[in-house]
């Protein structure tokens, strides 16, 4: 897989961290305090690095995250405990 330029100018790394970041809000088994068990996953599984694309992306372009996952976000920026 290439590096190169993919969906709205991601790059494959940052095209399929949103993918996955949406993914988790799909699958939060239970569906109240959302935007907090997507931080605590986040924050639990991902890299750092993973982390900090997040939070490049949700500035950059808000527009591909669902709304829970930006919440999360903000949530992992404000270096709230999830």
């Amino acid at each position: 897989m290439s590096d190169g330029p993919s969906v709205d100018g991601l790059n494959y790394e940052q095209s399929h961290l949103v993918k996955m970041a949406n993914q988790i809000a799909a699958n939060i088994p239970a569906r109240s305090e959302i935007p907090t068990q997507i931080a605590a996953h986040i924050r639990n599984f991902w890299t750092p690095a993973m982390r900090a694309d997040l939070e490049f992306l949700s500035h950059r372009q808000p527009d591909l995250f669902e709304p829970d996952v930006q919440t999360a976000a903000t949530l992992l920026r404000r270096g709230s405990q999830a």
